[in-house]
């Protein structure tokens, strides 16, 4: 297959091969920007000198531009002596699961602090700021940790933080910062695309509770829409929060869910030619697409991304948001 690398690190012996020539049919990169590790998979016809095991290091580039780096979960041989392989970035072991506490730290200190922890490599981590009173997670996947981090953040400040692995070190990065240059013009480049909206994870009401210590008291915030509440019906969301925030914060907090949460949720997916800067958490500009209710010409949100290699082709498939 022309114009890439394909190498596997054999993890008992540090060997290194490339397995470039050797690749079967399509190799699939994909990014998840939530959940998920970003995957590669690839199936491969041997030669007699390849030894590889579980664990073993896959590295993927692409016109030289660094896109995978991993290593293998799990692979299987089917009689036609053909293997396949699926590798996974350092994502997959946020899914161990661990009980911490947390008192006055930022999501990116909580990063820092479980990546440290379990060994795992970071790069550029943005400074996100927004300090978190308190988080107490009992047997959690670090995934659901981090992620809780972000979205304390995001409800505070109103500012997305995407984690993911960048060839092999933990990014973790302001949305703002990862805007790319990409084009998708309705008009000329696009083939198909699936479009839906929905409010089904939309609020109009929000409600805020904050109990003090002994919980024989609490004071309730709310804030709401009259004008969407008037269209969609009722739709509220319900928190508790830190008894060591004052009514100005939780005010502010109130606000800036509503402002986040009351909006109809767009989702467009996309089959278009392939372009390495499209990964899960990065965005892309859409030019001039008539949806029906609306017409795109902004920047949306890669929630999936898709990737897929074969011979001289290279095609993605994009599942997109409006930010």
């Amino acid at each position: 297959m022309d114009n890439i690398e394909l190498l596997i690190q054999d993890n008992t012996n540090s060997d290194i091969y490339d397995i470039s020539d050797i690749v079967e049919g399509t190799i699939t990169w994909s990014t998840e920007r939530l959940g998920e590790a970003s995957n590669l998979e690839f199936s491969i016809i041997p030669n007699g000198e390849l030894s590889f095991y579980e664990g073993s290091i896959v590295r993927f580039k692409y016109h030289g531009n660094n896109i995978f780096y991993g290593f293998v979960f799990s692979k299987s041989r089917n009689k036609d002596n053909v293997i396949k392989v699926v590798a996974c970035d350092q994502l997959r072991y946020l899914k161990n699961k661990e009980t911490y506490v947390f008192q006055n730290k930022k999501a990116s200190e909580v990063l820092i602090k479980i990546a440290n922890d379990w060994e795992l490599k970071t790069g550029n981590i943005d400074d996100t700021g927004y300090v978190i009173p308190s988080m107490v997670e009992d047997n959690q996947s670090l995934l659901d940790i981090i992620y809780k981090a972000n979205d304390l953040t995001l409800l505070s400040t109103k500012k997305l933080y995407v984690l993911f692995d960048n060839f092999g070190k933990l990014d973790l990065r302001n949305v703002e910062n990862l805007k790319t240059d990409l084009i998708i013009d309705g008009q000329t480049n696009l083939i198909d695309f699936d479009y839906s909206s929905s409010i089904n994870d939309t609020y109009n009401q929000i409600k805020l509770v904050k109990k003090d210590k002994s919980g024989g008291s609490r004071e309730v915030y709310i804030v709401k829409d009259s004008s969407t509440i008037a269209k969609w019906g009722k739709l509220q969301y319900y928190e508790n929060v830190d008894d060591s925030l004052n009514e100005a914060q939780i005010i502010e907090r109130a606000n800036k869910s509503l402002a986040l949460y009351n909006r109809v949720n767009r989702k467009l997916s996309i089959p278009v030619i392939g372009d390495v800067r499209a990964r899960a958490g990065f965005s892309i500009f859409i030019n001039n697409l008539n949806l029906g209710d609306i017409i795109l010409n902004q920047f949306m949100l890669i929630e999936k991304a898709t990737h897929s290699f074969s011979n001289n082709d290279y095609t993605m498939d994009l599942e997109l948001r409006v930010i």
